[in-house]
């Protein structure tokens, strides 16, 4: 009866640390957001580091650089600030074999190579989670982050919704974001709206460790409008993520690569090569990102 009972105890054990959820808060996927966020008192710092890479000719390389720390006010509301910089290298990477395009200063000649590390903004966020996956048939949470810096503003709202399977050990999640930005450079201001769709599916094939898929449907318009004739492209990227969590801490690892885009004027149709844009929108792989985080 002994050894019946140590048996019974260490298979009880093992199903428990498998089918227990994600630590509270820790991102299963590198672009697509979940309802989780941080207990009430809990602080967590996050590393990101986006590499966004090649374009239409030569080498493009952009280093997106986020440091985040998110704390739990309630159990159900969590507030986080970010402090953003990049780091780009870049040559003859436009569709005409100039060195111009993403990121890149309008003012800057397109006959020589940029090189050059920048801060770009910093930026607040909340999360409002109105319900629980764990506790009720879905999860559903709304997202504010205003976000300022030397030549940037811009506010983002999302809607997040999470569904678990299989004792949470499936996790699918969704969202929809819409982002009104205003740009100002070289004596030129831009203002552009963001609208975006993203979908995610991970699995936990073992303790700690899952697995999955990521999807993102970005679209981007002039001026603060949405509309048909007011969109300048659409675009579709697709890749795989892996994630580890410990009780401190977790990382996650994520690629997504462009497969379509579609430009809806001349200058956006004129950045299109095999099917993908490029010019001052997109990247090949857009991009390879890496989470780090701690728990304190």
């Amino acid at each position: 009866m002994t050894g019946k009972r140590v048996g019974s105890a260490v298979a009880m054990a093992a199903a428990m640390a498998f089918s227990s959820p994600a630590m509270a808060g820790e991102p299963l996927f590198g672009y697509v957001y979940t309802t989780d966020v941080m207990p009430k008192g809990k602080t967590e710092v996050e590393q990101w580091v986006t590499l966004r890479e090649g374009q239409a000719n030569g080498h493009f390389h952009d280093v997106k650089l986020r440091t985040e720390v998110e704390h739990g006010i309630t159990d159900n509301f969590q507030i986080a600030g970010y402090l953003n910089s990049s780091y780009i290298s870049a040559n003859r990477n436009s569709v005409a074999g100039t060195t111009e395009g993403l990121d890149i200063p309008p003012a800057h000649d397109p006959a020589r190579p940029y090189n050059r590390f920048r801060f770009d903004t910093v930026s607040a966020e909340m999360i409002w989670r109105v319900m629980s996956p764990y506790k009720k048939p879905f999860g559903l949470a709304f997202y504010v982050e205003p976000e300022i810096g030397p030549h940037e503003r811009a506010i983002e709202l999302k809607v997040i919704a999470q569904k678990n399977f299989l004792d949470d050990r499936l996790v699918l999640a969704a969202n929809a974001f819409v982002e009104f930005e205003r740009e100002h450079q070289d004596g030129e201001t831009e203002k552009a709206t963001q609208l975006e769709f993203d979908a995610g599916a991970s699995y936990r094939f073992r303790p700690n460790w899952s697995f999955g898929l990521e999807y993102r449907n970005h679209n981007e318009f002039v001026g603060y409008r949405l509309g048909h004739s007011s969109q300048e492209h659409t675009a579709h990227f697709v890749g795989p993520n892996i994630h580890y969590g410990s009780q401190k801490w977790f990382f996650t690892l994520s690629a997504l690569y462009q497969i379509h885009a579609k430009g809806y004027n001349d200058e956006q149709r004129d950045n299109i090569v095999n099917g993908r844009i490029y010019g001052d929108e997109h990247t090949r792989w857009d991009g390879i990102r890496l989470k780090v985080g701690r728990v304190f």
